[in-house]
């Protein structure tokens, strides 16, 4: 190949000496990712070891302000508390062959470091850790530690109970730590098994597309290298935040299929200057001025919709953004610095093994010839095919009116191991709602509790206790009134000098500690996240605390706590949240298209199709997930909701990446305006040039989002679903049809920008 002078470059530019620097310096660039890449994997299982549940605190909130209390204000006897369980179908606890596996469980149990505490169902403590037929039996387990160490005793825990076992008596431990165990066990296979199934398959399309198994291979070898730092990112940042289990699915759903999509994107140009015959170094300096600052635009688009997120006071959100953000500037910082050097370093040798019959060096999906006819198909009927796209995306968004917004904290998907099963006999054998009572924390702002207190306390138990959702309410005032015959302050200071009373009652009124709290425990009578508690917490809270203080007006505040309270709150935050978090992301959107494109029509164009594509996205996920049409194709169980978190993470993900091929299409487009002042031939000339990529870059996303529709947990599932469908319609509908005609309608005015505001603002130049 004969190289040709080459007078593109622009020297001063930012783009121009990166790219330049990386043609020049390409060994110390790869070596340099080599030995963060080989930190990265060293780092990586520390934040996997790391993850804890799903944070479901608010901060601010009432129930994070109740935890808060019993947190800081109470003597904890131990910071976890986990159950043993013990079935049998074949005998009852109180027979002697029962009796010795609960007896060789709990044996083992204790002799465990970091065990602290152990209550047999046959101790004198316990109270209603039989089931009543007989059949299974539990035993609470205390627990010492931080998350970390009780999460290493987990297995340990599982497996010493289990190794007493019989055939005729089963064994299962449960609780916050073995499940969350289990969880990550499940994510981490998830994960393996998404892999397995999206990249092959993207390789696949970039085989086709590329037609060099060399260049269809740079893309893949950015996006494993990019996850594993991604991981030793989040791995070093682990030392001082956490994570929860769903951040490593996130990172890598999204890390994945940018990363693929941007180096693809500075590939094909690479090859394409090679083509023209621009010499390799001086093809990477005008990839990286091209490509790479539309890839680094985008990346920044998707980084602006992500940071949204962080609106939401709510760890979960800021926890996920944190690591979608990471993997999105990861792969960013790949496509800019790695991919270029690779490539100086390939040389031709890009296009090396490339695949029989195959003559064009760069990407074809269709042939330029196609995608030319279909751009002009398009606008001769312009009208038409906007009716048709739009006719389509509303019927898809139309069940999104019957979206129901809850937080399912099942565990159907562990269904195979001993902490789920453990869970789901609980559920069964015993009231549901005792896994997570109510936590209504009552404290005295003038001192200990006096009379005037006390009172409301025993209103506020036994309104609680008079509603048909609670079946047991406990609280200091139940106990004086039962075992002293009444609530006063005279008689709460004799209780107060027995021992074994304040030990007792160490998790109801903190004696230890000035006595002016009290918590009033409720057991709701179904699960913690089902309709009838999360009501229960909206009563207490509006109508029976008012109505406790009507006859007595203590100097108090009443705080709800708990499981149902903290699904309350988060679901009210996001709610309430989900406008602030979608306007502004709208408006940052909408101020980086204009000083990009200048223009007004076309980022409010791009923001009214990109609303359209995620609402139809939406109407699918509600229709398959929420309503069960797809549970047998898909393996799940529909709950008749949405999770709470989903419709706002997944909004600020699809908002960025629809984004993404917005700016890829159209700065094309606006090259090929201000080269020929003729809409119609710029939006022909812009799809025929990267129809192709895009169409490709869009099928290895739907393809790795779509991998995650088989994993076990549901919420990933879901994601992975709502995400891939998002994609897909955004490339076929939107991008290829509702783009072209919805310009081709609009003539000049796309491009219609006020001359004051033109000159007062930055440009920022993306032609190429």
């Amino acid at each position: 190949m004969t190289s040709r002078p080459h007078d593109d470059r622009a020297p001063g530019t930012f783009f121009a000496r990166l790219g330049r620097g990386m043609a020049r310096f390409h060994t110390l660039v790869v070596v340099v990712w080599a030995l963060v890449l080989a930190g990265s994997a060293w780092m990586a299982p520390r934040f996997h070891e790391a993850l804890t549940g799903p944070p479901l605190d608010v901060t601010g909130s009432e129930s994070y302000r109740a935890q808060e209390l019993i947190a800081q204000r109470f003597a904890q006897p131990f910071a976890e508390q986990d159950l043993v369980v013990f079935e049998s179908e074949t005998i009852v606890a109180s027979e002697p062959e029962f009796q010795a596996v609960i007896a060789g469980a709990l044996e083992n149990v204790q002799a465990l470091p970091g065990v602290i505490n152990v209550i047999s169902p046959y101790d004198p403590r316990a109270e209603g850790l039989v089931s009543q037929d007989g059949y299974v039996a539990t035993a609470v387990v205390g627990l010492s530690g931080s998350n970390a160490e009780r999460q290493a005793l987990a297995p340990r825990l599982i497996a010493a109970a289990e190794a007493a076992q019989t055939e005729e008596v089963r064994v299962y431990v449960t609780g916050r730590s073995p499940l969350i165990v289990e969880l990550v066990e499940q994510e981490q296979e998830d994960l393996t098994r998404a892999e397995q199934l999206g990249l092959p398959l993207a390789l696949l399309i970039l085989l086709i597309a590329s037609g060099a198994v060399v260049a269809a291979g740079a893309p893949i070898l950015l996006a494993l290298a990019g996850t594993t730092v991604t991981f030793g990112v989040l791995g070093a940042a682990s030392g001082f935040t956490e994570f929860n289990l769903f951040v490593p699915n996130i990172a890598t759903m999204i890390g994945l299929g940018v990363g693929i999509d941007y180096a693809l994107f500075v590939v094909n140009r690479y090859r394409e200057e090679l083509e023209r015959g621009v010499e390799p170094s001086a093809a990477v300096e005008i990839t990286s001025k091209t490509a790479g600052k539309t890839v680094f635009f985008s990346a920044f688009t998707v980084l602006v919709s992500l940071s949204g997120l962080v609106l939401v006071d709510a760890r979960i959100f800021r926890e996920l953004a944190a690591g979608a953000m990471t993997a999105v500037a990861v792969m960013a910082l790949g496509a800019l610095t790695l991919v270029p050097a690779a490539l100086a370093w390939l040389g031709p040798r890009v296009n090396a093994l490339g695949l029989p019959g195959r003559s064009q060096q760069t990407v074809s999906f269709g042939g330029d010839a196609f995608w030319a006819n279909w751009a002009r198909m398009i606008m001769r009927r312009p009208g038409l095919w906007a009716l048709f796209a739009i006719a389509i995306l509303l019927a898809l968004a139309w069940p999104v009116l019957r979206i129901n917004l809850a937080l399912d904290t099942g565990t159907e998907d562990l269904a195979q191991r001993s902490a789920g099963q453990g869970r789901e006999i609980l559920e069964r054998e015993f009231n549901e709602g005792r896994i997570s009572p109510l936590q209504v924390v009552y404290v005295s702002e003038d001192g200990p509790l006096d009379n005037a207190d006390l009172d409301a306390i025993a209103r506020l138990s036994e309104l609680i206790a008079n509603d048909y959702a609670a079946v047991e309410v406990t609280s200091v005032t139940t106990l004086l009134d039962r075992f002293l015959g009444d609530h006063t302050r005279e008689s709460l200071e004799l209780a107060a000098g027995f021992p074994q009373v304040v030990e007792a009652t160490t998790d109801l009124i903190n004696f230890e500690s000035g006595g002016d709290i009290a918590v009033i425990r409720a057991v709701p009578r179904w699960s913690p996240d089902s309709p009838g508690p999360l009501q229960l917490v909206e009563r207490v809270r509006n109508t029976m605390v008012p109505a406790a203080f009507e006859e007595h007006q203590p100097d108090a505040a009443v705080y709800v706590g708990g499981l149902s309270a903290q699904i309350v709150d988060i679901t009210d935050e996001s709610l309430r949240k989900l406008p602030l978090v979608v306007g502004l992301i709208v408006a940052l959107s909408f101020v980086l298209l204009a000083l990009v494109f200048r223009s007004i029509a076309i980022p409010i164009k791009a923001i009214i199709m990109n609303v359209l594509g995620i609402a139809a996205a939406y109407g699918l996920l509600v229709v398959v997930f929420q309503e069960g049409a797809g549970a047998r194709l898909f393996d799940f169980r529909p709950t008749g909701a949405t999770q709470v978190y989903l419709p706002l993470l997944t909004f600020a993900v699809l908002f960025g990446l629809s984004m993404d091929y917005e700016v890829f299409l159209l700065g094309r487009v606006k090259e090929e305006w201000e080269r020929t002042r003729n809409n119609a031939m710029a939006v022909e000339r812009g799809l025929q040039r990267t129809g192709a990529v895009i169409t490709a870059a869009a099928a290895i996303m739907v393809v790795v989002f779509a991998a995650f529709i088989f994993a076990r947990l549901t919420e990933v599932k879901s994601l992975g679903f709502s995400l891939a469908v998002a994609v897909f319609l955004d490339a076929t509908l939107i991008r290829i049809i509702l783009v072209p005609a919805a310009m081709q309608l609009l003539g000049n005015w796309n491009w219609w920008f006020p001359g004051w505001l033109d000159k007062r603002l930055p440009r920022i130049d993306l032609a190429e």
